[in-house]
């Protein structure tokens, strides 16, 4: 679903229309996928001068095939947002995820094209974490596609800190697959699922 609405261009400051998405149904669109992945949903344009921009704001990922449901807000009270969620037309073999940042939205719908579940990956980065030297210094690990959607290659992306330098680790399946013999029979499913959530599930 879309809607019209009222945008200040930062660089001009005219007003203009745009489009945005409340939620997007990756089978009754196909393409609209790729903009999420591609990070260019969130592109807007001003239609007096022309300048480019990225707004994210809220929107509902649904894909009815893998049974998937995940909410991006950045709103700090999420108990309306869970409301909702749970009212959604949707059985409870679905996975409904609520993430605050675009990179954990894509992050999400990669692990599940991957035929993975985001609860282990969450749990093997954390693994790969416990043995990095400086992990103070890590402001994020995600599983990631480095080429493209026909032929994606997955790795672990690591954020430093302090340098703002990427570094791109193997993603070692056979680990994964060691991890979830461990604890998939552990865990239950949860709205927030992230670094957080997988200390919880270790203690």
């Amino acid at each position: 679903m879309e809607k019209n609405i009222a945008l200040v261009c930062p660089e001009c400051n005219e007003k203009f229309n745009a489009y945005i998405y409340t939620s997007i149904n990756v089978q009754l669109d196909k393409e609209m996928k790729n903009k999420v992945l591609s990070g260019k949903l969130f592109d807007m344009e001003c239609t007096h001068c022309h300048a480019k921009f990225h707004i994210p704001y809220p929107v509902l990922y649904h894909d009815m095939e893998k049974k998937l449901l995940i909410q991006f807000t950045e709103e700090k009270d999420l108990e309306p947002v869970k409301t909702i969620l749970k009212n959604a037309n949707v059985g409870e073999d679905y996975t409904v995820r609520i993430v605050d940042n675009e990179r954990d939205w894509i992050e999400k719908i990669l692990i599940s094209d991957s035929g993975l579940d985001d609860r282990i990956m969450e749990l093997y980065k954390l693994l790969v974490l416990s043995q990095y030297e400086d992990a103070d210094n890590v402001s994020g690990l995600y599983y990631w596609n480095i080429q493209n959607f026909e032929n994606p290659h997955y790795v672990i992306v690591l954020d430093e800190k302090k340098s703002d330098k990427m570094h791109f680790m193997p993603f070692h399946l056979e680990v994964y697959k060691q991890v979830e013999e461990v604890f998939l029979s552990d865990i239950k499913q949860d709205y927030i699922v992230d670094a957080n959530w997988a200390v919880a599930n270790t203690k």
